[in-house]
Formats: C-alpha cells, sequence, structure tokens
C-alpha cells in the first residue's frame, strides 16, 4: 500500500516535470529529479518485498528447514502472558495480542526463523546478530538467542552504538528433540 502510493507519487512528479514546456524551471527540475528517487526507493522497496515473500514461501514448503512445529493455542496464550509480564530482557518479537486458534507456527532454517508471519534472520556475524543460543526453561519453553545491533555513524567524529535484544520463540509440546537440533545448529555457528 505504502509503495503502490509511493509509486503514483513518483510518477506523478517525473511526468509533470517532463511535460513541462520548460526543461530548465526549477519546479520541473525538482519535480523530475525527486519522482526519479522516489522511483528508484519504491523499485528497491518492492525487490525486497519479494525477495522476502519468496523466502518465506521457501521456508512453509519446507526448503532447508531444520526444525518445524506448532505452538498449541493454550500454549501460545500462556507465552504471549510470560512475555507481556515481563519488565527485563524484553522479547525482540511483537508478541500478537491477539488469540491463535490454529496456533503459532514456527519455522526454523540454517539462517532464519519464521514465527507466525513475522521472519528474523539469525546471522552469527553482522551488524545485525546473534551472540548465543539457549533454551529457556519457564512454563512454556522457549528458545532465546542474545541478539546484538550495531550501527557505525559517520561525520567529524565516528561513533559505533551496541544495542542488545532478546529473540525468543515457543517451544511446542513434543517438539522437544526439533529444539535441541535447532539449538544445537545454532550453538555451532556463534
Amino acid at each position: 500500500m505504502i509503495a503502490g502510493t509511493l509509486a503514483l507519487s513518483g510518477a506523478a512528479a517525473l511526468i509533470w516535470g517532463l511535460l513541462s514546456p520548460d526543461p530548465a524551471w526549477q519546479p520541473a527540475v525538482v519535480a523530475r529529479t525527486l519522482g526519479t528517487v522516489v522511483l528508484v526507493i519504491v523499485l528497491l522497496m518492492a525487490a525486497n518485498y519479494v525477495y522476502a515473500w519468496s523466502l518465506i514461501r521457501r521456508m512453509r514448503r519446507g526448503e532447508d528447514v531444520i526444525g518445524r512445529w506448532t505452538v498449541s493455542p493454550d500454549s501460545f496464550a500462556q507465552f504471549r502472558d510470560i512475555e507481556r509480564a515481563r519488565k527485563t530482557r524484553r522479547n525482540n518479537w511483537r508478541v500478537p495480542g491477539r488469540a491463535m486458534p490454529a496456533g503459532l507456527e514456527v519455522i526454523f532454517t540454517r539462517q532464519s526463523v519464521l514465527v507466525g508471519n513475522t521472519w528474523f534472520r539469525l546471522a552469527a556475524k553482522g551488524m545485525t546478530r546473534f551472540a548465543n543460543a539457549r533454551i529457556e526453561n519457564a512454563v512454556v519453553p522457549s528458545i532465546e538467542f542474545a541478539m546484538r545491533l550495531t550501527i557505525a555513524g559517520a561525520g567529524s567524529q565516528p561513533r559505533t552504538a551496541r544495542y542488545k535484544g532478546h529473540l525468543r520463540v515457543p517451544i511446542a509440546d513434543g517438539a522437544t528433540m526439533q529444539a535441541a537440533r535447532v539449538l544445537e545448529h545454532f550453538r555451532a555457528l556463534a
């Protein structure tokens, strides 16, 4: 929706700038420039959406999957309540507030996890990475990734900021062996 609106705006500005009777007229130059920039950004956004969509479709088809389970609606409700009550080590995944009558599907590949409809890249290196992985034994057990984000800034004084977070993914009843395999894989990467 946002990309479509931006594309229409960019196209309108570009066309208006191209149809201007005087190509050197300042507003026409600005319209052509902004229209072109907006269309390039929209093209990159669309490419990113298509890429993410293709990754999610591959995961749902079972390609490169190392663990897959569905958390029951009752277990998910307990997990959601635990996460909402948490004051420290908050979850990077925004846990849905609504009930999940069909349960919560969790799919792990060698480089990512799909939790419901939310995709997370799990890399051991890079600006966004995980430092370690462990099982958190709670009422509803979960796999917890200690996430790190490094942001480098430029300017007269270069600065680097590091943020710490946690990604917790619930484990379904009966998926202990799959969760152990997932944990083993990600511990080997870290």
